[in-house]
This record gives structure tokens, sequence and C-alpha cells, in this order.
């Protein structure tokens, strides 16, 4: 499993570059710097932080738990390994998290709902912590 990116650096490459053209060279630029074990590592650490969230999810906590915030600082990390996203831009990755059905489904397919927690839980975090 390597996570959400690798879903959009792969399978919808075409799609990735009409839709977010800077995004996506910025992307390809730093993922070309990384040796194919530093890719993996990198996705590696996506999936393990998809299943911190899920875990914190499962367990009951709120959107804007400390622990669940903290864990989300480490997505909004991981994503910027990546690009650097905006406010906006990062709140806009999450409402594509339940609004493009291939990302619900690969959250959801950790944990049914997670989705929707992830695009709340990403909203409050970068509300407090971006400009």
């Amino acid at each position: 499993m390597y996570g959400a990116f690798n879903i959009l650096l792969s399978m919808y490459t075409e799609e990735a570059q009409q839709r977010w053209p800077d995004q996506y060279k910025e992307t390809k630029k730093r993922l070309d710097k990384l040796s194919k074990e530093e890719q993996q590592d990198l996705f590696h650490q996506g999936d393990q932080n998809h299943e911190d969230i899920a875990e914190l999810f499962k367990a009951g906590l709120s959107s804007e738990h400390d622990e669940v915030q903290a864990v989300i600082a480490k997505h909004y990390e991981w994503v910027s390994a990546f690009w650097t996203p905006s406010k906006a831009a990062y709140i806009g990755l999450g409402e594509m998290y339940v609004t493009d059905e291939r990302f619900t489904a690969f959250y959801d397919k950790i944990a049914p709902g997670l989705a929707s927690f992830m695009k709340q839980s990403i909203t409050i975090w970068a509300n407090n912590n971006l400009d």
C-alpha cells in the first residue's frame, strides 16, 4: 500500500498533470531527487501516518483532540515532502478526500468514515496553523 500520493503519481499521472500542473512538477522534481529506497520510505511514512490517524479515529477521538491534531501536523509535514500546500490548498486536499470517490475509497478502506474525519481534522489544523 503506497498511499494517496502514489495513486496520483501512478494511475492518474495525466490527470494530476492537468489538474495541478505546478504541484505535479514540484512533486516529480522532489521525488526524482530521492533514491527508490528513499521514495519507498517516504510512502511508508505516509501509510504509517494514515494508520495512526485511523487508530485515533477508531478510538473515538474528535478531530479537535490534541493527539489527532499532532498526527495531522505530521500528515502536513509528509504532504510537504511532495509539495508545500498553502492553507487553502491543504484544506482543498482534505476536501478532495471526500469529494473524489477514489480518495474516499482509499481512506475508508483503512477505516470506514476516515476520509470525512481527515477532512475535518485537516481543516481544523490548517485554520489553526497556516496563514
